[in-house]
């Protein structure tokens, strides 16, 4: 009977600990580059927005990090130039840039990717990691309502393919609370429905259009559970080696 108690223990360690699984939030800013396709209002100077993550990662004993990552931010610049206005439903935008006001294509971009990472031990409590990611993206918005600093507001519901790369470092604080610096890059590719009209072109086109983002976000990571430091190059009653 206590033979089989301490091998239902180890099994137990085994099952449980021979893996990282960690949950992350951080905040931030992001910037953003100007976008492409049939957008005809272009910024051409960037903005510092807001960001936000969060991330459920499983790290494996070699080293490899995969799970899930999303991004909650704006996508806004400012433009020089000065373009003709449109007719947004019932407003009328009389114009659009030169006048120090923010183009906002996206008030809440919301990105969900499935990441790929290499992790390196730079010591026992501090490591950096570079990956991989792709996803899927959604941009909302109102653009039936104006701020007092906005020239432009996108239209709401653009939606498309997600991807790009991203590096960060994580330092523990404790036994299992980590602090995290991660600089994603990601390129977007948003299309819109049918009924909606890219602004300024004629004749009528669907809005579609692509824009690279950059969240850089700082925050804590918790481990939910993590292979003990006394498991590692140790063998189960199997003879499996735990890493």
């Amino acid at each position: 009977m206590k033979r089989l108690l301490v091998l239902s223990i180890m099994l137990l360690a085994y099952n449980a600990d021979a893996q990282k699984l960690s949950l992350a939030a951080g905040v931030g800013g992001a910037v953003n580059g100007s976008p492409g396709g049939n957008m005809v209002y272009k910024s051409d100077q960037s903005l510092l927005n807001y960001a936000l993550t969060a991330k459920l990662a499983y790290t494996t004993v070699t080293n490899w990090q995969y799970g899930i990552v999303s991004h909650l931010h704006e996508l806004s610049g400012k433009s020089t130039k000065k373009y003709e206005g449109f007719y947004n439903r019932y407003l009328r935008i009389d114009s659009v840039g030169g006048d120090g006001k923010k183009l906002v294509y996206a008030k809440n971009t919301v990105s969900a990717c499935a990441f790929f990472n290499r992790n390196f031990n730079l010591n026992k409590k501090t490591s950096v990691y570079l990956g991989v990611a792709l996803g899927w993206v959604y941009a909302r918005n109102n653009s039936l309502y104006y701020e007092e600093n906005e020239s432009y507001n996108g239209p709401d519901g653009g939606n498309g393919l997600c991807y790009g790369g991203q590096v960060g470092i994580n330092s523990y604080l404790g036994e299992s609370v980590s602090i995290f610096l991660d600089v994603a890059v990601r390129y977007y590719n948003l299309e819109f429905e049918e009924w909606v009209e890219a602004p300024a072109v004629r004749p009528y086109e669907t809005l579609q259009y692509s824009i690279l983002a950059v969240p850089i976000t700082v925050g804590l990571s918790f481990d939910l559970y993590k292979i003990g430091e006394n498991t590692r190059n140790s063998f189960n009653v199997k003879r499996k080696k735990y890493n």
